[in-house]
């Protein structure tokens, strides 16, 4: 993709650099209806690893908290809170420790 920009023609200029990478993450989200609740499960994959994130907008998440932290303790998932936006942790370059 071309983009004409004055800044980066500037770089371009001024340090000599020919190209310009822009490198990502995907992020894939499935929506599921569990136990009368939305869940949206996303999947961030960077090259360093892939990361889970469960949201769950609801009216009493107090409830639905307890709910999901039992099925976890139950099932044997690990899980953690988060601390880092997936841009973040993309910036970061490596995952949030738990």
């Amino acid at each position: 993709m071309q983009v004409d920009s004055r800044a980066l023609r500037k770089v371009k200029e001024e340090f000599g650099v020919k190209r310009f990478g822009v490198w990502g993450f995907r992020n894939v989200r499935k929506v599921y209806n569990w136990n009368g609740v939305i869940l949206e499960v996303d999947v961030a994959k960077f090259e360093f690893g892939e990361m889970y994130e469960l949201e769950c907008e609801t009216s009493e998440p107090e409830r639905v908290k307890k709910m999901i932290e039992e099925f976890f303790t139950e099932n044997g998932i690990e899980y953690s809170y988060s601390v880092m936006f997936k841009f973040a942790v993309f910036r970061a370059g490596k995952l949030p420790l738990s």
